[in-house]
């Protein structure tokens, strides 16, 4: 982008400015959408899409190109400069740019715990929580603008984890598995023709040692790679004993969450779904607790790919 020797909206004669009209009309905007509670980046991708010329051909608006707007106050008007917007709405914009642009308030650590744990079920993208302007009231989002069904703050937020994690106090017999027992062994079709090339090769009047153990020894090493080892009993017990010792929940027991929560998925209905440390899953509708596999009412694809990660 070009550097303007001359305030965007002015032109120079004769050691005097004046007003270019169609360019005051982008700086009262550039104000009012501001004031409204637009972002700078945003106003500046606006302005670049529409092609409003910001100097000479270049059509170009950055973020900083509007916030040297909003802080200049010769458009208030002053012995240089006529007016072209009011000292009321300058002093607005800026009091904003302030409260936003300063130092921001740190996360409290229950803050940022969350933060870690939580994702959108639809990108996979972690949520993030911002507050309005006026810094009274806070809300959690996906960053890529996955809409929600409804306004998701702090309290609304926590009931809902209460809720959920009272079910689990109530009966941590919910974290335990259907009996996964026959699926823990699976043949490939490979340790399936090497035990009937094993079988051929012993019922052989004559078989050879050598050979017929070599087969033995693949197949035996194949068999193990077909064994899936399955770690979620152990971590089930340990967690429904850690259960056990809990009363139901009046406020939210973050340090709860940091031992038996893995991740908190959240909807674009509103619900969340709770994954707890040995990968099963609680949502929010269901009476039920509902293994990774369950698919009912949430893209499938998405949450898989948040519960996998």
């Amino acid at each position: 982008m070009g550097l303007r020797t001359i305030l965007y909206g002015y032109r120079k004669e004769h050691l005097s400015f004046y007003i270019i009209p169609e360019e005051a009309d982008i700086v009262r905007q550039i104000f009012r959408e501001y004031i409204s509670g637009r972002t700078m980046k945003s106003i500046a991708d606006e302005l670049t899409a529409k092609k409003i010329v910001y100097y000479k051909d270049k059509c170009t608006w950055t973020k900083n190109a509007v916030c040297r707007i909003l802080e200049n106050k010769h458009y208030t008007g002053d012995y240089e400069y006529p007016a072209i917007i009011s000292r009321k709405d300058y002093e607005t914009a800026n009091a904003m740019k302030s409260g936003k642009g300063g130092k921001r308030e740190s996360d409290t650590s229950e803050i940022a715990l969350l933060k870690r744990k939580m994702f959108c079920s639809e990108c996979g993208h972690r949520y993030t929580r911002r507050k309005n302007y006026s810094g009274t009231r806070e809300r959690w989002t996906c960053p890529n603008q996955c809409k929600l069904s409804s306004f998701l703050d702090d309290n609304t937020l926590y009931e809902k984890l209460i809720k959920l994690l009272n079910r689990i106090i109530d009966d941590p017999n919910l974290l335990h598995y259907n009996d996964t027992t026959g699926e823990l062994y699976e043949p490939t079709l490979e340790l399936i023709r090497q035990d009937r090339e094993i079988d051929r090769m012993t019922e052989q009047k004559n078989p050879k040692f050598l050979p017929i153990k070599s087969v033995i020894y693949d197949a035996a090493s194949n068999r193990f790679d077909c064994c899936r080892i399955d770690p979620s009993k152990a971590v089930t017990d340990r967690l429904i004993e850690y259960l056990n010792t809990f009363e139901k929940l009046g406020t939210l027991d973050f340090s709860l969450i940091e031992r038996i929560v893995k991740t908190i998925i959240a909807h674009t209905d509103g619900k969340l779904t709770i994954k707890f440390m040995n990968d099963k899953t609680v949502d929010e509708e269901d009476k039920n607790a509902s293994s990774n596999d369950s698919s009912e009412d949430c893209n499938e694809n998405s949450r898989q790919s948040i519960i996998n990660g």
